[in-house]
């Protein structure tokens, strides 16, 4: 990767987009276009939406929920963060995300990579990741679409399995099943 010393910026339309587990994902801004430090995926979450508890020990991730309403469950608390509100988890921190009715949220990691790992394997939400690589792991495990509609299924066990297995490629531990049912 180049140093990242110009602007990058996300156009709607540009990134790659996946279902994602159950959720309509599109990749805003890649790992690659920022040099690894960060990269951001806007998924839009179906109500009932959970992930695994799981850890990242290198990469933070900050969660901007544009519609709906999630809760975080950490080992020790559970915050729920509503249309408008945002939550940053910190590299080391288990957790997990529950939409708890259709949600957008856009998700930001820093390094970044996540947005490959959704290409590989009802709520919208900005995931922000630091540094990069979250969309490394959509475009990893997801599967590209050209309808961005939401699912109205869980996940196959097939893309779970994928889940598990591409998760350490991208520094994340899964821990344990989503903390309910989805």
């Amino acid at each position: 990767m180049s140093d990242f010393d110009e602007p990058a910026v996300g156009r709607p339309g540009e990134g790659g987009s996946y279902r994602f587990l159950d959720t309509a994902s599109h990749v805003v801004v890649s790992a690659a276009e920022t040099a690894g430090r960060q990269s951001v995926v806007e998924m839009q979450m179906r109500a009932g939406h959970a992930t695994p508890m799981h850890v990242h020990e290198d990469v933070d991730e900050t969660f901007h929920v544009r519609e709906g309403r999630v809760t975080a469950h950490t080992d020790d608390d559970r915050r729920t963060v509503e249309a408008g509100g945002t939550i940053v988890l910190p590299r080391g921190e288990p957790h997990a995300l529950v939409a708890d009715v259709e949600s957008t949220v856009t998700v930001t990691a820093s390094p970044g990579g996540f947005d490959e790992f959704v290409a590989d394997v009802e709520s919208t939400v900005t995931v922000t990741a630091s540094p990069g690589g979250f969309d490394e792991f959509v475009a990893a495990v997801g599967e590209p679409v050209e309808d961005p509609a939401v699912p109205t299924e869980p996940p196959s066990e097939a893309v779970v399995e994928r889940v598990h297995e591409l998760a350490g490629d991208y520094g994340i531990e899964i821990l344990g099943p989503p903390p309910v049912e989805g």
